[in-house]
């Protein structure tokens, strides 16, 4: 069973040394919890067709985290994206999106714990741009036509913990306060291994 307060609680003491600038979560409403630090910017959440503006708190370098606990009724949602951007950067972009939503549904047909891509809609809106500032219309059929050529790979529900090699499913329920915090730390700690990789 979760225990709100002792969950956030934990997050926050496990969390914050694997950050460059001050990390805590902070209610929003009552049963909402969204990240903040002293090394805040803006950025665009693109979060289940949405475009909200959120702040994003530095994480290292170039790389930027918004994170989001929502307790709801007997159900947990988490949401953590990692953005890419310097400091003056006005808009930060959505590289990927983690998830966690548990409907406490055996049946739930996408994989939780799960990622989407989100890096591609970077690419698209550069090309928008371009298409809106010089008037191609040329341009933003030719965009429009080889968008429909390919799936949109944001919508795709990329399993991240998956139980398939002891014969189990795709569905990871959040029922244990340590084992999240330990999701936390080991999914931090493996991004930022593998953005260093990256990004040398």
């Amino acid at each position: 069973m979760i225990n709100k307060k002792f969950l956030i609680d934990e997050i926050n003491k496990g969390c914050k040394l694997l950050f460059d600038s001050s990390f805590h979560l902070e209610p929003s409403t009552v049963n909402r919890f969204r990240i903040t630090g002293n090394q805040s910017s803006k950025a665009v959440n693109n979060y289940k067709s949405i475009k909200e503006e959120i702040n994003v708190i530095k994480w290292f370098d170039v790389f930027w985290i918004y994170l989001e606990i929502a307790f709801v009724e007997k159900n947990t949602f988490i949401s953590l994206s990692v953005f890419q951007g310097k400091q003056m950067d006005n808009e930060k972009n959505q590289l990927f999106r983690a998830e966690w939503d548990d409907y406490n549904n055996d049946n739930e047909k996408h994989p939780q714990p799960h990622w989407h891509i989100t890096s591609n809609q970077s690419i698209e809106n550069t090309f928008k741009e371009y298409t809106d500032t010089f008037e191609n219309e040329g341009f933003a059929e030719l965009l429009q036509e080889e968008k429909t050529k390919i799936i949109d790979v944001n919508k795709i529900h990329f399993a991240m913990n998956g139980n398939w090699i002891n014969d189990d499913n795709h569905i990871q329920s959040i029922n244990d306060n340590s084992k999240i915090v330990k999701w936390f730390q080991g999914l931090f700690s493996h991004l930022r291994v593998q953005l260093e990789y990256v990004n040398k």
